[in-house]
């Protein structure tokens, strides 16, 4: 009777044995000492009834196509500057948005909006014409209006870095344009066509960051 037990016992141990080896990998037949799956004499690999190649193929026995390489992708940030000038955008002196300006803006939203732009910067600038504290002001008050109308069209908020006014900082246009102008006599018509010239410097600045594919290489 312990015999038999012994050899029964014995027995089971080799089926959950031969189990457990055939079933390591799925469908194939793998050995005891290396764990790898066992070939014939041709190579090929050693497979059982539980082999489903759909599942459970193995690359190494030419069951199943090898996985496509995974590109190794580069990117880079690139910036895009809309210059928007003030004119365009408010009536003089103002900081409120023009109705026709609406639409310029709308087509920036909806380029902000996209997954590739990952951060945006709006910038005041003003003339040199009057104090330096007013036009501090106007600037940061402009970029404040136009940042708040993106967010207002879609654009995510925690995109928007940096709203940031720099008065008449970077003005650039008043020596050529108070040259330009100084042979007008009249002081009226030199002063309307002094801001006339200097009108680039009066602007709003949205800079973008956006995150482009500079290389791919398998």
């Amino acid at each position: 009777m312990t015999k038999q037990l012994k050899l029964t016992a014995l027995i089971v141990a080799l089926v959950a044995s031969t189990g457990a080896m055939a079933h390591e990998k799925d469908g194939y037949t793998i050995s005891e000492q290396s764990r790898e799956v066992v070939r014939n004499s041709y190579g090929e690999c050693w497979q059982n009834s539980f082999l489903n190649k759909d599942a459970n193929g193995l690359v190494e026995c030419g069951d199943k196509a090898p996985d496509a390489p995974v590109p190794d992708v580069t990117y880079v940030d690139k910036e895009t500057v809309h210059k928007l000038q003030a004119n365009f955008l408010f009536g003089f002196d103002k900081s409120t948005l023009r109705p026709e300006a609406r639409e310029t803006l709308n087509q920036i939203a909806q380029e902000a909006s996209a997954p590739d732009v990952t951060a945006l910067s709006v910038e005041g600038h003003t003339d040199f014409m009057g104090s330096d504290a007013y036009n501090q002001k106007l600037s940061e008050k402009r970029a404040k209006t136009v940042a708040d109308y993106l967010v207002s069209q879609g654009v995510d908020a925690g995109k928007i870095a940096n709203v940031v006014g720099y008065g008449e900082s970077q003005q650039q246009m008043q020596a050529q344009c108070e040259a330009e102008v100084s042979s007008i006599k009249n002081k009226a018509k030199r002063r309307t066509a002094l801001i006339a010239c200097i009108e680039p410097d009066r602007r709003v600045d949205v800079r973008m960051n956006k995150r482009v594919v500079e290389r791919v290489s398998q």
